[in-house]
């Protein structure tokens, strides 16, 4: 009854497994890996913040600085280039835009103003208004068709020259020159039809434009490309996570399989670890699908640690299965609290408003339960007792490293034990610097943030990434309340606490505005300054209009910073761009006396986000410390629970100075880090305080050891910060576990043999 019952569990299991590969087959390739950054970032704004970042289509953007041949050779590559098909992306011509705009405001003359023109016509000094435009009558320049019988004192032309001008930029047939250093430069700008995070288009996007630039390099040798748009940075991000996910677990699964060939010497362990692998692997990922719509490919490389950690499983299983049965059933508790204690330290991540750990917490808890099923089902039917031999190589290591521990006195261990913790804990106090920076989680490389820093300078598009917002419940009193606000930019452009900023309202003015630039117009037309110059032009003056300009009358493009808010009940958004800004405290303290209008950094409010949850997390840190103190105590007793919460301590003290010392400032990670390895050496402290094998557990636990110190060292080299700090302090933590683990042996184990024995 009993061996048929086994025989149920063994064809369930395995139905399980085939039922899981089968669900990954069918649903992986379409599944969305999201490379966008933002997602894998705390969840720090809320509301229209979340919206408005949502809606913002500029991510879609690419532009292209071409340099060094002739403009005339220029013209040619960008004639080229733009002729060559790439799918998804279509070449923006700002020529279009600005004859748009041209004849947007040649239907609405007369209804644009500057404030400083406004400030004259209502003060009545109409003669530097009439110098102004004999001024811009007499240029070279041409002048808006019907300009001067609409608007006689030009006040609209010299906006619209206003607004070419800002850039620097000189249009010339559809592309944007300019001279750069004494050298010639064209400025290409081009727009995606897909998400830049879709890593499958972007990708194809990217490497196809790429190849037409390469080739166009041949052909034009001295000819150099400055890229600027979010298409690059995901691209690399998205190509480094997957490079470094294959790198580091592969070189993790070959290091796990030369270990177990060097132990074993036998094809049989190499085909439990890879069964014990394959499973938790499969269901890990198949959890994370079913959870998460669109997991963060980010969270795949911090999954690869799922390696060194279910590959304990294997070991201990092994080791055990091959003494017995009866050893196999010893050892199971002490596997089975192991469990418990990872996964209660993998689960506290899944509260953590960080998606990206949210993820690799599904993962590794999905991964580790599959792995311990395996275990306890498999493993008794494939390795049966005395069929698997250790190699005498790896059982001398053992022995030689049993004889060093035993040797160490119980007492000795104590007295060096509480004042190494004091010190350690002395030093993390004292030299303790936290870094809240969101780019922990991504750094593009230097080349190519110096060409989108370039590009974006030269196009005029170097703003802030702080900004100003303002809500409203409709488009016109966005613009109204936008109108309040300049008097305080122009303030503090004469501060010097910015250069220049970009709103709506310098565009379209609010109605209001435009029925009081009306009637000041026509009261200067009766003045006497105004009269002389419009009889010298033999001109009349033109009537009122009741065409007004509203933003719904302008291009596409330009309406960017100002629409409704999707999601949210009448309500739309504007947004006001700054450049150079110094604003402090206190400055921007003074935005509250204007309705509705707000300063957004969502750097800053991500930087505190990081920082909240880094107290939060710290925090559970130490009730995890405190739930293992209850758990231990309640499973093996007072004495083995203080002995291993002492090594706990140390290992996690340890490893987090280490840490600080050699990245001169600690992160969010480094505590994630410490929370693993507090789940890792509990599992270690657990076996090293039950009643097994003494010398099956020293082979495990440095099987154990070895394979999860190579899993998170190699994530140490990474590239990206939060991978490089995660791997570092859990390698420290393991390595020092491991170290420290066999003492409890001496404080324990023998201890109690002593008392049992009087």
């Amino acid at each position: 009854m009993k061996q048929q019952a086994g025989k149920l569990t063994f064809y369930g299991w395995l139905l399980a497994v085939l039922a899981t590969v089968l669900y990954l087959l069918l649903s992986a390739p379409s599944v969305h890996w999201n490379t966008n950054i933002s997602a894998a970032m705390p969840g720090s704004v809320t509301g229209w913040q979340q919206q408005l970042l949502k809606q913002n289509n500029s991510s879609r953007h690419i532009s292209l600085l071409l340099s060094g041949q002739t403009i005339a050779e220029l013209r040619q590559v960008a004639a080229q280039l733009q002729q060559r098909q790439i799918s998804q992306l279509h070449w923006v011509e700002p020529g279009v835009a600005m004859h748009q705009l041209q004849t947007v405001y040649q239907q609405h003359q007369a209804l644009l103003a500057s404030p400083q023109q406004l400030t004259l016509l209502r003060n009545g000094e109409y003669q530097p208004l009439v110098d102004a435009a004999l001024q811009r009558l007499y240029s070279p320049a041409p002048l808006l068709p019907g300009a001067l019988q609409q608007d006689p004192l030009l006040l609209t032309q010299q906006k619209l020259e206003q607004y070419n001008s800002q850039s620097g930029l000189q249009l010339r047939q559809h592309w944007f020159e300019l001279k750069q250093q004494g050298q010639s430069a064209l400025l290409l700008m081009a727009a995606l039809e897909t998400d830049p995070f879709d890593r499958g288009n972007a990708s194809a996007i990217a490497t196809a434009l790429e190849q037409q630039l390469q080739q166009l390099q041949q052909q034009w040798p001295m000819l150099t490309v400055a890229r600027s748009g979010v298409l690059f940075h995901a691209v690399v991000a998205a190509e480094r996570a997957s490079f470094e996910m294959q790198f580091y677990g592969g070189m993790s699964l070959a290091a796990i399989l030369l270990l177990l060939w060097f132990s074993f010497r036998s094809w049989r362990p190499l085909l439990l670890a890879l069964t014990t692998l394959g499973c938790a692997s499969a269901f890990g990922l198949a959890a994370v699908l079913l959870v998460f719509k669109q997991p963060h490919i980010l969270g795949l490389v911090f999954a690869t640690t799922l390696i060194g950690i279910a590959i304990d499983y294997s070991f201990h299983g092994m080791l055990a299965a091959n003494q017995g049965q009866a050893a196999f059933r010893r050892m199971l508790p002490s596997l089975l609290l192991g469990l418990l204690t990872t996964v209660l330290g993998y689960l506290a991540l899944v509260l953590l408003p960080l998606p990206v750990l949210n993820q690799v917490a599904v993962f590794i808890c999905a991964g580790l339960l599959a792995a311990f099923i395996t275990v306890y089902i498999v493993f008794p039917r494939w390795l049966p007792a005395n069929s698997m031999q250790v190699s005498p190589a790896f059982l001398r290591c053992c022995a030689a490293i049993s004889r060093c521990y035993t040797r160490v006195p119980a007492k000795a261990v104590l007295l060096v034990a509480l004042p190494a913790l004091l010190a350690i804990g002395g030093s993390l106090v004292y030299l303790m610097q936290f870094n809240d920076d969101v780019r922990l989680f991504n750094q593009s490389p230097q080349a190519l943030i110096a060409q989108e820093r370039q590009v974006r300078s030269v196009g005029g598009q170097n703003w802030d990434s702080r900004f100003i917002v303002v809500l409203g419940d409709s488009y016109q009193q966005l613009l109204q309340r936008e109108q309040q606000l300049q008097p305080q930019l122009q303030r503090w452009q004469q501060q010097a606490k910015l250069t220049t900023w970009q709103s709506t309202v310098q565009s379209v003015p609010p109605l209001q505005q435009q029925t009081e630039l009306q009637q000041l117009l026509q009261q200067a037309y009766r003045s006497d300054a105004v009269q002389q110059y419009l009889t010298q032009l033999q001109l009349s003056p033109p009537p009122t209009t009741q065409q007004w300009l509203t933003p719904e009358r302008l291009p596409a493009d330009m309406l960017q910073q100002i629409q409704p808010l999707q999601d949210a009940q009448a309500q739309f958004v504007s947004v006001t761009l700054l450049k150079d800004v110094a604003l402090n405290a206190d400055d921007i303290a003074l935005l509250q006396q204007y309705q509705d209008t707000y300063w957004f950094d969502p750097i800053a409010d991500t930087n505190t986000s990081l920082q909240h949850l880094r107290s939060q997390l710290s925090l559970w840190l130490v009730l995890a410390l405190c739930s293992a103190v209850v758990l231990l105590g309640w499973r093996l007793g007072i004495r083995p629970a203080a002995a291993i919460v002492l090594l706990l301590l140390l290992a996690i003290g340890s490893a987090l100075l280490i840490s600080l010392l050699l990245q001169q400032q600690l992160n969010i990670f480094n505590l994630v880090a410490a929370l693993l390895v507090l789940a890792l050496a509990l599992d270690y402290g657990i076996f090293f305080t039950a009643r097994l094998q003494h010398q099956d557990v020293v082979q495990a636990v440095l099987l154990s050891a070895t394979t999860s110190s190579l899993a998170f060292g190699l994530l140490s080299f990474s590239s990206t910060p939060a991978i490089a700090s995660f791997g570092l302090t859990v390698f420290l933590g393991v390595a020092l576990s491991c170290t420290l683990a066999p003492l409890l042996s001496v404080m324990v184990v023998r201890e109690s043999e002593k008392r049992a024995a009087l």
